[in-house]
């Protein structure tokens, strides 16, 4: 029988037999990562007839480099090449699948498949959703399930992937926080997962010097990502300031006041895409500290309203102390099924509008929030930053899980790193943004009455309550 030519170097090979359902290899540049995804994956259709396997890169054009690699070492009488399907096609009724996964429901177009090996380049290009649902397609019977039972192959994700991009915070979470390195463990939904890391001095086979000069000009932390496979650089990641251990309280820590502080509630609209709102309060020395998020899918404008206000407690907004709604501005706009006359008045939504709808439960304290993306991320990077007295000036209560698990996870748009990649999962992180340009974006910030503002520096009592 022919084989594929591969001479495993030792990770590699540990990565290939690992008795687990998922597998992350690598976290270095040059350590051999693509190689493992396409042995594993020629080696299971050549030796289980009427296999299929899936290797996944997130855009064809970048699927081209390893199209070339097969067909230079798989030969036609072996594995034909489908140009039109990106499928190579083996003589024993096996598929070897390509395909890509970028935009955000791309991972439908595979629903119903039925595979064997899924193969992930690049994990943290992807989102989780992604990952989880490739998951559920793997799967066996018949003579396909035999044939891999005698040879000792199993159903499993092959991943491999360098620190940092789209993804880098739920890989993280998912492979290399529970368990040290090797080490086989059980994930709470009864999978058995290994993370193998690889570098680039694993590699006999490349010009480590050249390699690692031909990097020489990125960022620091990236090439410490890139070199050594540091998980803990977070270069790529928008919010690098980010650390839970800083930013994140427990209410008990800072109750939040019913008076003595500016609050305001940003929005996120959103229908089929979640919803989001978080409240924020503003303190004497410019303080923030989110205490309350909502959010979800499918609920009607109204709906949306109505959650915000039955979410805050009693009395808290009252006329003496309204608490703004900065309202998503793409909600200004008519609504396109009812059709109307020219907006004669700019400082209201239009009739039948979403922001109408949200006036007509919330009243005139639903505004317009600011869409300045880059100065509304710049307020949350100064809020973040840890000041001389070992502080930050933005704190997030421990019960708003969607923030603390989104923030950390945005990564930089490639085109502008100043902003956001927006393909990722940015409903709270908008409404942050609207929150923020609220409470401390304005020329003109809003003040509470001198009457209820606290005499003392509020950061700074933080101390006594053993931050």
């Amino acid at each position: 029988m022919w084989q594929y030519p591969f001479d495993p170097l030792p990770k590699q090979r540990e990565a290939m037999i690992a008795d687990v359902d998922e597998v992350l290899y690598g976290g270095s540049l040059g350590s051999g990562k693509s190689e493992v995804l396409l042995a594993a994956c020629v080696t299971l259709c050549t030796m289980v007839p009427g296999a299929k396997a899936l290797l996944l890169r997130r855009s064809f054009p970048e699927l081209n480099e390893l199209v070339e690699r097969l067909k230079e070492r798989v030969p036609k009488e072996v594995a034909g090449y489908n140009k039109s399907d990106h499928i190579f096609n083996f003589g024993n009724g096996s598929q070897l699948i390509l395909g890509y996964l970028d935009g955000e429901d791309d991972h439908e177009r595979y629903q119903g498949f039925e595979l064997q090996l899924v193969c992930f380049d690049e994990l943290t290009h992807y989102r989780r959703k992604a990952y989880t649902m490739l998951l559920t397609r793997l799967r066996a019977s018949g003579k396909v399930a035999a044939t891999m039972a005698r040879y000792g192959f199993k159903l499993r994700a092959l991943a491999a992937s360098n620190p940092g991009s789209r993804g880098h915070a739920w890989v993280k979470e998912r492979f290399i926080d529970p368990a040290p390195k090797h080490t086989v463990f059980v994930g709470e939904d009864g999978t058995r997962r290994v993370f193998i890391p690889a570098r680039i001095y694993d590699n006999p086979y490349i010009d480590h010097d050249d390699y690692i000069r031909k990097l020489g000009a990125l960022d620091p932390e990236l090439k410490r990502a890139l070199i050594e496979g540091d998980w803990d650089v977070v270069s790529g990641v928008r919010f690098n300031q980010w650390r839970e251990n800083i930013h994140v309280i427990d209410p008990s820590t800072f109750p939040i006041p019913m008076v003595g502080a500016v609050k305001a509630v940003g929005v996120d609209y959103g229908l089929s895409a979640p919803f989001a709102a978080l409240w924020g309060a503003k303190f004497s020395d410019d303080l923030v500290i989110v205490y309350r998020e909502v959010g979800g899918p499918g609920y009607t404008p109204r709906q949306q309203a109505e959650m915000i206000l039955n979410n805050e407690a009693e009395e808290e907004r009252r006329p003496e102390r309204p608490i703004p709604v900065a309202l998503d501005p793409s909600t200004w706009a008519r609504n396109p099924d009812r059709p109307i006359g020219p907006v004669v008045d700019k400082d209201n939504p239009p009739p039948g509008s979403i922001a109408d709808a949200y006036r007509k439960v919330l009243g005139r304290q639903v505004t317009k929030a600011r869409n300045d993306r880059i100065g509304g991320w710049s307020l949350i990077d100064e809020g973040l930053r840890v000041r001389e007295d070992g502080l930050p000036r933005i704190l997030v209560y421990n019960t708003c899980r969607e923030l603390i698990r989104t923030l950390p996870a945005i990564a930089r748009d490639r085109r502008n790193p100043e902003d956001v990649d927006t393909k990722g999962e940015d409903h709270y992180l908008d409404a942050f943004r609207y929150l923020m340009q609220e409470l401390v974006g304005k020329e003109r910030a809003r003040k509470a009455d001198p009457r209820e503002q606290p005499s003392e520096t509020i950061t700074g009592s933080l101390y006594a309550s053993n931050f």
